[in-house]
């Protein structure tokens, strides 16, 4: 063996050991230094990589089936990204191999779904998620059921008829709410009969705005009790503000169970998941309506990014309001804050208090003590531009807005989902995870039937 052979070797052995330790970072970097070695990288040549990505991928799932800890769902995601993008479950098809993967692409939603969670994809990764990973959950679930689990029976029917239905994840909570078709039943029935007190009219846009429409629905649905042992039915009602022209326009996309998109139904204003019982609903390709929305916490982050100003955008409006309210010295203050905030910064609501006492150092060394009424009178015309500005926007108002926005062919129903993110990760990115998983779940219960 040359020298040259043993180094590659090493430089393969040192790539397997980054992965089992799931070092993704030091992967890239390494992997980047290949070039110094002068030899062309065949992620194949990786010792034992089937087995190491098994591994990690196994172990992400324990961590949910044993701790509930969500989290790891997107730990999942993650490493199967990595390993798409990194070529690292690429192998030789046969004949057999390729003629199941043309099987596997009829189904249209699934590769749209593979697609846009992984990127592009190969023939290998598809074989992989549809032809080793069920069987790979199945054994682990099968194995190693949750302890609070009276047996696998139990634990899988749970898997494949409860989790999804209801739990939390990057902070945001997710709720399986009605089939489609109640959902529309409901907003029809109540759109056709609209007088006087169904509308709701929205001051805050032009007279071209659209109205919206409450109602109430009654939803049934089933849950396990404490002991897992048995169902037991619940009476659920939500009210929903719905924009009719956002539904009507998009019926037959919505009810089409052949695109790949999920669209903005409602916001949920009592009886949500969310704060105050709020909530998002969306609609998914396998006729489901899915309520969105994060903690109190979470929910006021989100509220602070959907209002907030870079520096020179909050200047502009900040000199507008000023120039409304005849404040004196308006050039002056707008020229020092240009100089004390940050060019970079994001200005919102919190940053009031912070703004209003730069303005007033800055201003006090303007005026002697027999004009502090003058002193005082500027400083509240200020503050109420600055209350203007960075008021806080109700959860209510955005969801109206971006209705507006449909409605005007500015904004799509189906883009609703990417535009409310937390944490970087969006409710789209919620849906589609679920949607991907769903799949995994089906096939997992495939494989559970068989067996039986």
């Amino acid at each position: 063996m040359t020298s040259n052979q043993i180094t590659e070797r090493k430089f393969y052995q040192n790539l397997a050991r980054l992965l089992e330790t799931r070092n993704f970072k030091s992967f890239k970097d390494y992997l980047a230094k290949s070039i110094e070695f002068n030899f062309h990288i065949n992620p194949q040549y990786i010792p034992k990589r089937f087995e190491i990505m098994s591994d990690l991928l196994r172990n992400a799932i324990k961590n949910v089936s044993e701790l509930y800890q969500t989290s790891s769902l997107g730990e999942f995601i993650e490493i199967l990204r990595f390993g798409n993008e990194y070529n690292l479950f690429e192998r030789k098809l046969d004949l057999n191999d390729l003629e199941f993967v043309s099987e596997v692409k009829k189904n249209k939603l699934l590769i749209s779904n593979l697609e846009d969670l992984f990127g592009k994809i190969t023939n290998s990764f598809i074989l992989y998620i549809r032809g080793e990973l069920p069987q790979l959950l199945y054994e682990l679930l099968t194995e190693d059921p949750a302890t609070y689990f009276q047996d696998t029976d139990t634990f899988i029917y749970y898997v494949k008829n409860v989790f999804f239905n209801q739990y939390t994840i990057y902070g945001l909570s997710v709720k399986l709410v009605s089939t489609l078709d109640q959902f529309l039943k409901e907003f029809k029935k109540n759109y056709s009969k609209i007088d006087q007190k169904h509308l709701i009219d929205d001051k805050n846009v032009n007279e071209n705005s659209k109205k919206f429409i409450e109602f109430d629905v009654n939803y049934r649905y089933f849950n396990f009790n404490d002991t897992f042992e048995e169902e037991r039915k619940y009476l659920m009602v939500k009210k929903h503000l719905v924009s009719p022209n956002n539904i009507l326009k998009n019926i037959e996309k919505i009810n089409s169970q052949n695109i790949y998109n999920f669209y903005s139904l409602s916001m949920v204003l009592l009886g949500g998941i969310g704060p105050q019982g709020h909530g998002f609903t969306y609609s998914t390709p396998k006729g489901e309506v899915i309520e969105i929305c994060s903690d109190i916490k979470e929910n006021e982050a989100i509220i602070i990014k959907y209002k907030q100003f870079l520096r020179d955008q909050f200047l502009r409006e900040l000199e507008k309001e000023l120039i409304r309210f005849n404040v004196e010295k308006i050039k002056n203050v707008i020229s020092y804050l240009k100089i004390v905030l940050d060019k970079k910064e994001l200005i919102n609501y919190n940053k009031k208090d912070q703004i209003l006492s730069q303005i007033r150092n800055f201003l006090y060394e303007d005026f002697q003590n027999n004009l502090i009424d003058d002193f005082q009178n500027i400083l509240k015309k200020c503050s109420k531009a600055l209350s203007i500005i960075l008021r806080p926007i109700k959860m209510i108002d955005q969801f109206k807005a971006r209705m507006e926005l449909i409605a005007k062919d500015k904004l799509k129903s189906e883009d609703i989902a990417k535009l409310t993110s937390l944490k970087n990760k969006s409710h789209y990115d919620v849906l589609r995870e679920r949607f991907f998983f769903q799949f995994l779940i089906d096939w997992l219960y495939e494989i559970y039937i068989e067996k039986k």
